[in-house]
């Protein structure tokens, strides 16, 4: 009997989801837990797996949309055939805008193009990739075109700089999955809070030195000992750790951090729980599982859901300060920048000092400006004497 794989709700807003890549060719043999998709949410990517061994067919194209629980794939027995379900017309694919229908004369020269000879998996490549397989020049037995050919096809025209003919039409990236996810979140946020951002800038030599003398014994990096400062300041400063339900500002027991993670079509916010109870070496180790979960696609919904308070640095790439947007429904975030060596008064003479910029915006509905003032004078506090984080 046919097995159904269905799309899976990855948590309770989600309505739909899309196919972004199958991982087994239509056909293939397949065991029960093996991967056989990747579908995604408009907050995380996900790897269905078979529900039972036997030939695996497809019901659901790249990038293709479908509702929860609507059948993606099904699981046949060998000479089994397709339910008749499984024939209907399938929805409409969630793609790039395309341009007009060709005329019946150009369908038909497209259907005229010579056969190429490829193995499946170069083909499912470069279907992926939009790619034109007569374009690729085959290494393979008899000019076959392999997977390789295709990826070195990839890789020397990204080599390439970027041409588009005069006239041609601007390129297109769908607006969808996690993309819209984030635009409609952030536009939410700023639509419904009153949002106001508090600037200073800590002295962290002595975090810096801090850094260096824990990293004999564990990797970490300056992001785990902010997350730990944060939620030790959290603890003192409660309205901080709230959220607005209804008619009741709800001040929260838990203290759940989020680090938010920069992905290529997107932002994602993995979530440290109970960062408050955690040591600076559990943290650590958490947020770099988060971070490698993350940039892999291999997160939970319960991973990314339920975060109390959230992290942003962008002092990697060099930046200052900035104004972050809060993750709804929370109170407030920090935006963390980089970490620059600065001539400064120490001690009342002038010193080189590593000096960083943090920037705190917190909704003004639930917190005024001098409580926030006080967490974030906390927060820097425990950056500019880092001990103290473990005194508290």
């Amino acid at each position: 009997m046919a097995v159904k794989i269905v799309m899976p709700k990855l948590g309770m807003a989600m309505t739909e989801g899309v196919v972004v890549k199958w991982l087994k060719e239509d056909g293939a043999s397949v065991r029960k837990e093996e991967p056989i998709a990747t579908v995604m949410s408009k907050k995380i990517t996900y790897q269905v797996v078979a529900s039972a061994d036997g030939i695996l067919r497809h019901a659901a194209q790249i990038k293709e949309t479908r509702p929860v629980g609507a059948a993606i794939a099904y699981i046949l027995a060998l000479g089994e055939e397709l339910p008749a379900e499984a024939a209907a017309p399938s929805p409409a694919v969630v793609a790039a805008p395309q341009a007009a229908a060709p005329a019946p004369a150009t369908v038909a020269a497209k259907e005229e193009k010579p056969f190429v000879l490829a193995s499946p998996a170069a083909r499912r490549l470069a279907l992926e990739k939009g790619i034109e397989l007569m374009e690729v020049k085959g290494t393979g037995t008899g000019g076959r075109i392999t997977e390789k050919d295709v990826l070195a096809f990839v890789e020397t025209r990204q080599a390439l700089p970027p041409t588009r003919p005069p006239g041609a039409p601007p390129q297109a990236i769908p607006f969808i999955g996690m993309r819209q996810a984030v635009a409609q979140r952030m536009t939410e946020s700023l639509q419904t809070m009153a949002q106001v951002t508090l600037l200073t800038e800590a002295d962290v030599t002595e975090m810096v030195r801090m850094r260096e003398r824990f990293k004999q014994r564990f990797d970490l990096t300056y992001t785990d000992i902010i997350v730990m400062a944060v939620a030790t300041a959290l603890k003192e400063h409660p309205l901080l750790n709230a959220a607005l339900v209804g008619e009741e500002i709800q001040l929260l027991s838990e203290i759940h951090i989020g680090v938010a993670v920069a992905l290529e079509d997107g932002l994602i916010v993995p979530v440290v729980r109970d960062a408050d109870k955690k040591s600076l070496q559990d943290i650590a180790e958490e947020t770099r599982r988060l971070a490698e979960g993350a940039r892999a696609g291999s997160l939970t919904v319960d991973e990314v859901t339920g975060s109390t308070f959230t992290i942003t640095n962008l002092g990697t790439y060099e930046v200052d300060g900035f104004t972050p947007i809060i993750n709804p429904p929370e109170a407030a975030i920090l935006g963390v920048g980089r970490i620059a060596e600065k001539p400064a008064v120490y001690r009342d003479e002038i010193a080189k000092r590593a000096m960083m910029a943090l920037s705190l915006t917190f909704d003004h509905r639930l917190v005024d400006g001098a409580p926030a003032a006080a967490f974030l004078r906390r927060v820097k506090d425990s950056l500019e004497m880092p001990s103290l984080i473990f005194a508290w």
